[in-house]
C-alpha cells in the first residue's frame, strides 16, 4: 500500500511539473488576449463585437474600439460593419478605432443579435493585452439614447472561435472615458439600463463635457452682433436721410 502511494505521489510531481514546464513555455512565446484567448506571435486574431436586445431600433452611434499596437497589428483592410452600411471610421489611428454612423429614415433592428464591427489583427508578441471598446452615443429614431441593449464579443484565433459572445471589455481608462463619454451610459456588463441586474451591472463613464462657447467667445459674439446692429441703424438712418431729400425735391418744385 505504501509502494502504491509514493508512486501516485510520484506521477503527480510529474505530471504537474510537466503542467508547469508547458504553461512557461506558452507564457514565454503566448499571448493572452481579454484574459480568456490565447495566441501564438504570427496569430491572426479576429475580434468581433455584437449589439443585441435593443427594444427601439438603432438610428446614430459613435464609439471607439481600443487596442495595444505593441502587442497586436491592426490590419486596416479588414475593418468591416455588416449591419450599418455607410459607417464612418479611421483605422490608420495607433491603439483606437473610432468610427460613428446615423441615418433618418434606415433604421436598422439589432432585436436580435447581431454583428456590429469585426476586426483583425496580426499578434506581434507574447504577453496580455486586451482588446476594448466605449460608446460615446447610441440613440433609437427618438434622438435618446438607448437603455435596452446587451454588447458582446467573439475573439477568433486562426479562423477557430476561442471566445463566443461573451461580455466584452469596457475601456476603463480615466482619460479615455473622459476623451469620449456623451450622453449615452455605458455599464460594465455590456447591458443597458433596464436589461442588466446583479453585481457586475455597474456605470462605467467619465466627464461629459458639452461643446459650450467659452466666455471669452460669448463675448465676440455679443460685440460681433453690436457691431452688426450699428451698422443696420446707420443704414436706416441714412435710408430716412434719402427719402427726406427726395421728398423735399419733389415738393419745392
Amino acid at each position: 500500500m505504501k509502494r502504491f502511494f509514493k508512486t501516485a505521489l510520484s506521477l503527480s510531481v510529474v505530471a504537474l511539473i510537466l503542467v508547469l514546464s508547458c504553461s512557461s513555455a506558452f507564457a514565454a512565446s503566448g499571448l493572452v488576449i481579454n484574459d480568456d484567448a490565447k495566441a501564438k506571435k504570427g496569430d491572426k486574431i479576429t475580434y468581433t463585437l455584437y449589439l443585441g436586445d435593443c427594444t427601439e431600433e438603432l438610428s446614430g452611434i459613435q464609439m471607439q474600439l481600443f487596442y495595444d499596437s505593441e502587442y497586436l497589428e491592426l490590419d486596416e483592410k479588414s475593418l468591416s460593419f455588416p449591419n450599418i452600411k455607410g459607417a464612418v471610421s479611421n483605422a490608420k489611428l495607433e491603439n483606437i478605432i473610432p468610427f460613428n454612423w446615423t441615418t433618418a429614415t434606415d433604421f436598422v433592428s439589432f432585436k436580435k443579435t447581431k454583428p456590429l464591427v469585426t476586426v483583425d489583427f496580426k499578434v506581434k508578441k507574447a504577453g496580455n493585452t486586451d482588446i476594448t471598446y466605449f460608446v460615446t452615443e447610441l440613440y433609437g429614431p427618438d434622438i435618446t439614447y438607448l437603455k435596452s441593449f446587451t454588447f458582446s464579443n467573439s475573439i477568433d484565433v486562426n479562423g477557430k472561435t476561442v471566445v463566443d459572445k461573451a461580455a466584452p471589455k469596457l475601456n476603463t481608462d480615466p482619460e479615455n472615458m473622459n476623451e469620449y463619454q456623451g450622453s449615452f451610459v455605458n455599464y460594465a456588463d455590456g447591458k443597458g439600463e433596464k436589461n442588466g441586474t446583479g453585481k457586475g451591472h455597474y456605470k462605467v463613464e467619465g466627464t461629459f463635457t458639452p461643446d459650450v462657447p467659452s466666455p471669452t467667445e460669448v463675448s465676440k459674439g455679443s460685440d460681433n452682433t453690436a457691431t452688426i446692429l450699428w451698422i443696420c441703424a446707420a443704414a436706416v438712418v441714412v435710408l430716412v436721410i434719402v427719402i427726406v431729400v427726395i421728398i423735399r425735391k419733389h415738393y419745392s418744385k
